[in-house]
């Protein structure tokens, strides 16, 4: 690893564990119309919405859905799985309401992330976000999560394009005051944080806090209690 002056993070189940908050509210809008529905079965569709292996997401990110469209498409599949009618089309806002406000009161970070923090403030390494969603929304979950004390946020409303684009990583750098050569960006996604930091000029890392990712070219953490000391420990590393 080169010299790192800053470090960019993703959010969503890197610093937030939003698959557990995702998995919980959906268990808890459907607590009801899944009420028949096997237990064991119940899970596995909780966590392919929280997966969204609908695909819709990325079909957001797009351009192709609006919010609310991509979360109806995952309700839809859900539905779909267990063998049920999904809630007509104008019920689906109201749903998709429910599940925010359950959600929201569920985000919280993971266990490894202030202590992390704390080592990189006691290294005078700035840090930021950079997330494939609205920075206002981002900012709200930061927020919510306990996490306000991340001040740098890019959302890819606010960079012009969401990640794998190197704009919002650029958008990071500038916000943190450092070059792209010398930022660390430290994300779950193979593609869409390492590879895509990496395209970008900035150093990568891949967050993979459940071991099913397959990469090679990448050094890979199990969690963050290990960053600080990694950047510390490096001979490339200068203290500011």
């Amino acid at each position: 690893m080169a010299r790192v002056e800053g470090v960019l993070f993703d959010i969503d189940d890197t610093l937030v564990d939003l698959n557990s908050a995702a998995v919980k509210g959906f268990n808890q809008l459907t607590a009801e119309d899944f009420s028949d529905v096997p237990a064991a079965l119940r899970e596995y569709v909780a966590r392919d919405y929280a997966d969204d292996g609908a695909g819709a997401y990325e079909r957001y990110m797009a351009g192709e859905l609006t919010f609310l469209g991509q979360r109806a498409e995952r309700i839809r599949r859900a539905f779909d799985l267990v063998g049920l009618e999904a809630p007509p089309a104008e019920a689906l806002g109201a749903w998709s309401a429910r599940y925010e406000e359950a959600v929201q009161g569920m985000w919280a970070p993971f266990p490894d992330v202030h202590a992390c923090l704390d080592a990189l403030d006691a290294l005078s390494i700035p840090y930021g976000a950079v997330s494939n969603n609205v920075e206002r929304y981002q900012r709200n979950k930061l927020q919510l999560s306990g996490l306000g004390r991340i001040g740098v946020l890019v959302g890819s409303d606010t960079a012009g394009a969401p990640k794998p684009d190197p704009r919002p990583f650029h958008a990071g750098c500038r916000l943190l005051g450092t070059a792209p050569g010398a930022t660390l960006y430290v994300g779950d996604n193979p593609v869409n944080d390492v590879q895509g930091a990496k395209d970008a000029g900035l150093q990568g890392i891949l967050l993979d806090r459940a071991p099913d990712h397959k990469i090679e070219s990448a050094e890979i953490l199990q969690n963050l209690g290990s960053l600080a000391a990694i950047i510390g420990g490096n001979s490339g590393f200068l203290a500011h």
